[in-house]
């Protein structure tokens, strides 16, 4: 599923009013500690249940690296998975992801429905209901998880999730230091901020990271390389580009590295 087919501009524009004028409760969840992996469940807010369709509960997957403190500043990876069918589990792809992120040095979050939704209402406004809930679960474990930065990591439609998330979370001020799209066959970085009106010159100093499979037949290399090439003229400096051996599937080869680079020039950026 395309998440830009999911909104029109004008209920894209509403989701943001909608957004942006919320207020929530932090929910409680289990102590975070470094090195762990942290599951639970959560209930959404009031506020954001005209955005999760029939949803109501959130299922939540934190992993932390081996040096996390929470009382100092770290770095979020939103992980988001493809809305297809026995696919859709956002905290199963952050199991894979889960090593490189916290090797890295980033906290891996990850939110999927409490129970499985069919993939039509498996939207781009669920999957802002979902992360934007579990993190204000995280909040009151670790003090500056509401001004972490943010990064966002998918594999095929979950790159796609990942693209326009990334430029929502802006719309809500938050500060996003990296993409990283796997197995996509379709542009949503610049596409998404143009929608939402944050296409401007900081939104462009992005890096965003591009993995392909060699073997890959449902999101080609040459896709890849359209997709940096159309990211370029739209005016996005910090890219690249790695293709990897294999078809259509789930690798982290080069996510670690990808999210290190994230992390350098965010630093640089500031």
């Amino acid at each position: 599923m395309n998440p830009s087919a999911a909104i029109s501009r004008r209920a894209a524009l509403g989701f943001v009013m909608t957004a942006a004028t919320a207020s929530r409760p932090a929910a409680a969840l289990p102590m975070l500690k470094a090195g762990d992996l942290v599951q639970f469940r959560v209930a959404l807010p009031a506020d954001l249940h005209s955005l999760a369709g029939s949803v109501r509960v959130a299922r939540v997957a934190v992993a932390t690296p081996a040096a996390f403190d929470p009382a100092q500043p770290w770095r979020i990876l939103i992980v988001n998975a493809t809305s297809d069918l026995g696919y859709q589990s956002s905290r199963e792809l952050m199991a894979a992801y889960r090593s490189a992120a916290t090797d890295a040095g980033w906290v891996a979050l990850a939110a999927d429905p409490d129970a499985e939704v069919a993939q039509a209402e498996d939207t781009l406004s669920l999957r802002y209901a979902l992360a934007s809930s579990a993190l204000d679960a995280v909040h009151p474990r670790w003090r500056d998880a509401g001004r972490a930065t943010l990064a966002f990591a998918g594999f095929s439609g979950g790159a796609k999730f990942s693209g326009w998330l990334a430029a929502l979370f802006t719309t809500q001020g938050a500060r996003v230091a990296g993409i990283f799209l796997a197995g996509v066959n379709e542009e949503p970085v610049a596409t998404a901020a143009q929608r939402l009106k944050v296409l401007d010159d900081d939104f462009r100093s992005i890096p965003v990271f591009l993995q392909g499979g060699r073997l890959d037949t449902v999101a080609t290399p040459e896709q890849h390389r359209e997709i940096r090439e159309e990211l370029r003229k739209r005016g996005f400096r910090s890219l690249r580009l790695e293709i990897v051996d294999g078809g259509h599937r789930v690798d982290t080869t080069w996510l670690q590295a990808a999210l290190e680079w994230f992390a350098a020039s965010d630093v640089g950026r500031r």
